[in-house]
């Protein structure tokens, strides 16, 4: 189903300042909404958190275990495959590293990338060999100190786009006069530096706004790429709103939901205490991201986490298609483009389920 999406334009919002593009307001009153059942898998979650699917492997990422960063499990025979990548200082191995946010495929062989942010290095992690050997596996280990990057600013994150570029997501560690506080994103190639900057935000300025260090948690936003590296997706935890970059033409555009909220991020006077997006997967076709739209929960040690039960799908057009609405909780979600699945686990019982798209 199509949903009709007009823009608008906002006398007393600040963000159409501030924000590089077109802010497009979008009406969800026509779209489908779908209760949908999960179903349970019985795969050990180990209480941490966070995971990613291919096919028949999970897998998991867990800072907290002593000598390693990523166990893998295999879905349909519920077995642990093994433990990779090692922590320490030595040769491959690392001090921190995080979680596994792409899957990608060359020569037919399934890949990662690892970041290793002490040692400015760029490592491609080959899942398929690694599971096949019972041993990390490396195939290229890649420079990343000429991404051209001042000392105030750290890659955030980083997702493959081809065979030599990569995107990464860069932040600031601190406001100072003349750099731009606000996140932005950088093509970089292995062997030209960088390419083009993709700036999601204008440069505030600071007459006009009071956009300080305690306020850039306004801008958080959950990060997924298209597979053919043609489109990223912001999902923003602090406004009803996703925001789709085109890394061809470098332009974003910015789709917020009409009547849910019309806070600025830029007012000095914000103060609207919710939180909307939570998560966001996408494969070639379509955008998932889970919901809130309420205030924010309480996050102190022993309390319980929020009954996330809303997904929003979108196309890579900026159009709802579904508002899902599942049985059980879906706080993070992590996409299978192979089954088409939407798995999550339960972060007080740890109990693991998924979704299946292809009842949609």
């Amino acid at each position: 189903m199509l949903v009709f999406i007009f823009s608008a334009c906002d006398s007393k919002n600040k963000d159409a300042d501030y924000f590089n593009g077109e802010i497009v307001y979008i009406n969800k009153d026509s779209v489908k909404v779908r209760d949908i059942a999960s179903k349970a898998i019985h795969v050990e979650n180990y209480g941490y958190g966070m995971f990613s699917v291919y096919d028949s492997l999970i897998v998991f990422w867990n800072p907290r275990w002593a000598d390693y960063f990523f166990c893998i499990y295999n879905v349909d025979t519920e077995k642990e495959i093994g433990y990779f990548c090692n922590k320490g200082r030595g040769h491959n191995e690392f001090f921190s590293v995080g979680p596994v946010f792409q899957f990608f495929k060359t020569d037919d062989e399934l890949k990662t990338l690892i970041k290793d942010t002490n040692k400015q290095e760029v490592y491609f992690w080959n899942i398929s060999q690694s599971v096949l050997r019972k041993i990390t596996v490396f195939d290229t280990i890649v420079p990343c100190d000429n991404l051209g990057l001042n000392k105030n600013s750290v890659v955030d994150g980083l997702f493959y786009q081809s065979d030599d570029a990569f995107l990464a997501r860069i932040k600031s560690l601190c406001f100072i006069a003349g750099d731009n506080p606000l996140p932005y994103y950088r093509q970089w190639n292995l062997f030209k530096g960088t390419i083009n900057d993709y700036h999601v935000y204008k440069k505030p300025e600071a007459d006009e706004i009071h956009f300080d260090e305690t306020q850039k948690d306004r801008v958080y936003s959950f990060d997924a790429i298209k597979p053919d590296g043609s489109k990223i997706v912001q999902a923003m935890s602090m406004v009803p709103q996703i925001n789709i970059i085109d890394t061809r033409t470098g332009e974003t555009v910015f789709y917020r939901m009409a009547n849910v909220s019309r806070v600025s991020l830029f007012d000095s006077r914000w103060d609207d205490g919710c939180l909307f997006y939570n998560s966001v997967q996408a494969d070639d076709n379509y955008i998932y991201a889970t919901y809130w739209g309420d205030k924010e929960w309480d996050s102190s040690v022993g309390a319980k986490c929020p009954f996330v039960r809303i997904i929003h799908v979108f196309n890579w057009n900026g159009e709802m298609l579904y508002e899902l609405k599942t049985d059980r909780s879906f706080f993070r979600i992590a996409l299978d483009p192979v089954r088409n699945r939407l798995y999550t686990a339960d972060l007080d019982t740890d109990e693991m389920y998924y979704i299946d798209l292809n009842e949609l």
